[in-house]
């Protein structure tokens, strides 16, 4: 090899390292707090070697699930020309999505229905610049709880977050369902904490039900399992959760999908993206599967209700 072509090589293999010692800048929108996801999205990137502030910078953003300060974020990440977006909710990705070049890749999670919400075309093929995991629960597992836990409910309550898309038709799938019981089920509607509390209070009263059933909306995550913890706690009706972390702050059980591993998922798809240019639509979109059966003890012994021994993947909170 001529020095002349030794010089040309070494100049290319430094040209090379300069590009490749430039780390990943990647936007990330909570629209609320859910840290969980979080760090199960940087602890794969971790493990897959994109190291926090050497190989890859993020930009971490809250709106407080407010959609201004969300199109704002999304137009600083526009700006920025970020590598990838990891963006939670619905109502925050919606958001990202209309604001991000169709060139920047988006992985999203904690969206419940991706498809319905027009966000990607299906789970198999998103058709797009997006991809990422569901916290979706077949509403047949629970039909499966109520069948076993309670066989002799004869009236349910579900309750959701008015006006948001995903949470209706949740509500709505829930309510067909769980018809099947035979037990009586109305779905109660709210657009505030102060408006759940004074519903749920008005129903509970009314109907009397054996158990009050939640869904994966932005209002349950964000207070709303709370404010039906403490009306329900008072009149010792069982409350079956879509939420982990309502069951872990009292609600009775539920079918859960766990924000970390589901953060873990979505973060190996933007390791694809990242490091072998995977572009979005040749991965598909995913669910946790199955979920967890979570129990917490303290609830489940108040009621005075026991788990089938038939029940698998249970786990139990204090």
């Amino acid at each position: 090899m001529t020095l002349r072509l030794i010089f040309i090589s070494g100049l290319l293999c430094i040209a090379s390292a300069l590009v490749q010692a430039k780390p990943f800048v990647v936007g990330i929108s909570t629209w609320n707090q859910y840290p969980g996801s979080v760090a199960g999205f940087k602890e794969s990137l971790t493990l897959k070697g994109l190291i926090e502030g050497k190989d890859v910078i993020y930009i971490e953003k809250s709106a407080q699930a407010d959609k201004k300060k969300q199109r704002e974020i999304s137009e600083l990440f526009k700006r920025e020309k970020v590598d990838l977006v990891y963006s939670l909710t619905t109502s925050g990705t919606v958001i990202i999505k209309q604001v991000l070049p169709k060139s920047t890749p988006i992985v999203f999670s904690i969206v419940t229905y991706p498809a319905d919400a027009g966000l990607i075309e299906s789970m198999e093929y998103s058709a797009n610049n997006l991809v990422g995991t569901s916290n979706y629960v077949p509403e047949k597992y629970f039909h499966e709880i109520i069948d076993g836990v309670f066989p002799h409910a004869k009236s349910i309550l579900i309750f959701h977050r008015y006006g948001e898309p995903n949470s209706k038709i949740q509500a709505v799938n829930l309510k067909r369902l769980i018809k099947k019981t035979g037990a009586d089920v109305k779905i109660v509607s709210a657009k505030s904490l102060e408006d759940l509390a004074t519903k749920a209070k008005k129903y509970i009263k009314k109907l009397q039900p054996e158990v009050l059933v939640t869904t994966t909306d932005t209002l349950m995550q964000n207070g709303g399992e709370e404010v039906l913890i403490k009306a329900a706690k008072k009149s010792k009706i069982a409350i079956l959760s879509s939420n982990k972390t309502g069951i872990e702050s009292g609600a009775t059980l539920g079918p859960v999908a766990d924000f970390k591993i589901l953060g873990n998922v979505s973060g190996l798809m933007a390791v694809k993206i990242l490091k072998k240019s995977t572009l979005p639509t040749h991965m598909p979109s995913k669910y946790m599967q199955p979920p967890l059966i979570l129990v917490n003890k303290a609830a489940l012994k108040s009621t005075g209700l026991t788990i089938p021994e038939h029940f698998k993947n249970v786990r139990y909170v204090d």
